[in-house]
């Protein structure tokens, strides 16, 4: 995981410090699984499986925010505004 701390300066000034585990990074592309050669029905058993492995994993993420009292911390940073940016892996 990317953990980054950064001081951060909102549109009306004000600074503060953050910390955070990063989830999404900014970028000017479409990133995705190429499903174009696929059989349809192989296609529809891949997206069954990846559907049920996606819910599975949101729950359990979900519960794990919850049990760190972290449920309602999701943020995001205009990158402009971010400063002394420091990030390291854990």
């Amino acid at each position: 995981m990317k953990f980054v701390e950064f001081k951060y300066t909102k549109t009306d000034g004000s600074v503060s410090d953050r910390a955070i585990i990063e989830l999404v990074t900014p970028t000017k592309y479409v990133e995705g699984i190429d499903v174009t050669q696929m059989p349809e029905n192989e296609f529809a058993a891949f997206t069954a499986a990846m559907s049920k492995m996606k819910q599975n994993h949101h729950e359990q993420t979900m519960e794990l925010l919850a049990n760190f009292d972290l449920k309602h911390n999701y943020r995001k940073f205009i990158p402009e505004q971010m400063t002394n940016i420091i990030s390291e892996f854990v």
